[in-house]
């Protein structure tokens, strides 16, 4: 069996292997393993593949010398099928056309820049799909740890309706106090609810990435980090060719060598035929005869075919400049949201967290003594949930512009606009 053959054959039991497996089949704590998962599944490198086989197959067969021309009849018979010796002839002949090699060689040059610019299309596709994995991966992993911040409030808010309660039956506070505390206690349920729907938003694209069925359950995951500081990102840089500039660079000098081909015309192929003819009362004769065109009309044929040729690659380079500009600002704006997201998750850990839980502590603790009022407790209790879950919302900041900056760099072709609505919340 052919080798090209083998490898589909096992590429295609891969794509479905991987499409039939499981949830569960997945390690769902490495994200690198969903990317990994998704990326085989993808029906778009699977596109890509395809058309790199056509593309390499065409470098085979580019400038190839057309295949001869055999010819076989009879000449001059007579109408009424009667033979005339000095007339009628039997031949054979054959002809070929030869192209010329500057034309051969620019016609290899076009096919193997066709397949540069699909090998780094599939490289830019394989970037975006690691990105897109990774964005829904780290919001669905974010909502988990905030459902779970808020399971903690569920607890702190129990303390205090319980408090409330304490200080009601011994008449020191008013029922409106309950009330509050079950108000509160039903906010933070609203709160958990609205994470879970961003949660299985985020799961559903997920499954769509990888391939699995809408109805499948995923194991629960989170992120695995602590409250800890993050330090910038040092010598963060856009690489001035990457692989979506190199595709369209790749396409721009293919354009050049349409427009090679397109002025060769007017150095136009020629033909040679030569043909053996037999009279049998006569002498054999044989004929050989040169044909090429003339291109005389140039301003009609030529020309024409010359200026579209060198449209299109202006236009290549002018999408090169705004590829350029898309991806300077994408890039700008994740690394600017990556610098907020660390100066704010560094605040949350060094002060704002631990500040706002010995605030509610102590609020507390004054409350149950008739130190302070039921509106500074649920006030201490307020902000440090909010705070508390806004860590996880910060550290998914980060972890989406990490993956948006790995991805331009790796040549995504622009940003997913993730980025711009996690800095917006």
């Amino acid at each position: 069996m052919d080798r090209r053959l083998l490898a589909c054959v096992a590429g295609a039991l891969l794509s479905a292997f991987v499409s039939a497996r499981p949830a569960s089949a997945l390690d769902w704590n490495d994200p690198h393993s969903i990317v990994a998962a998704a990326i085989a599944a993808s029906p778009s490198l699977r596109e890509i593949d395809a058309n790199l086989a056509a593309a390499r197959a065409q470098v085979r067969g580019a400038g190839a010398l057309p295949n001869p021309m055999l010819m076989a009849g009879v000449r001059d018979q007579q109408i009424d099928l009667s033979r005339d010796p000095m007339m009628t002839m039997y031949m054979v002949g054959a002809s070929q056309t030869f192209v010329r090699g500057e034309r051969r060689d620019a016609l290899r040059r076009a096919a193997q820049l066709g397949v540069e610019r699909l090998e780094h299309e599939a490289d830019s596709r394989r970037a975006e799909i690691t990105r897109d994995v990774l964005m829904a991966y780290d919001e669905a992993a974010a909502a988990n740890n905030q459902i779970a911040a808020n399971d903690e409030i569920v607890k702190l808010a129990a303390m205090m309706s319980e408090a409330a309660r304490a200080r009601y039956e011994v008449g020191a506070t008013a029922q409106s106090d309950i009330i509050r505390a079950k108000v509160e206690a039903s906010n933070i349920q609203h709160a958990v609810l609205m994470q879970r729907g961003v949660r299985d938003s985020a799961l559903a694209r997920l499954r769509a990435l990888v391939g699995l069925p809408a109805n499948e359950t995923i194991p629960s995951f989170a992120l695995n980090h602590a409250m800890e500081h993050h330090a910038h990102a040092e010598d963060v840089s856009l690489d001035p060719s990457t692989p979506a500039i190199a595709a369209l660079e790749t396409e721009a000098a293919r354009s050049e060598e349409d427009i090679r081909l397109a002025k060769l015309t007017a150095k136009p192929d020629f033909s040679i035929e030569a043909s053996y003819g037999l009279r049998p009362e006569q002498k054999d004769m044989f004929s050989v005869v040169g044909r090429i065109e003339l291109p005389i009309r140039k301003k009609t044929t030529i020309e024409p075919r010359v200026a579209e040729a060198i449209g299109r690659r202006d236009a290549a380079r002018a999408q090169i400049g705004m590829l350029r500009q898309q991806l300077a600002a994408a890039f700008g704006e994740a690394l600017a949201s990556r610098n907020e997201a660390v100066e704010q998750i560094n605040l949350h850990v060094e002060q704002l967290v631990p500040e706002a839980k010995l605030g509610f502590e102590s609020a507390l603790a004054s409350y149950q003594t008739g130190k302070a009022t039921f509106d500074g407790v649920l006030g201490a209790l307020q902000t440090y949930r909010t705070l508390n879950v806004d860590y996880y919302e910060f550290l998914r900041q980060l972890l989406v512009a990490d993956a948006e900056i790995d991805a331009l760099q790796h040549g995504a072709t622009g940003g997913s606009g993730a980025v711009a609505m996690g800095g917006a919340r």
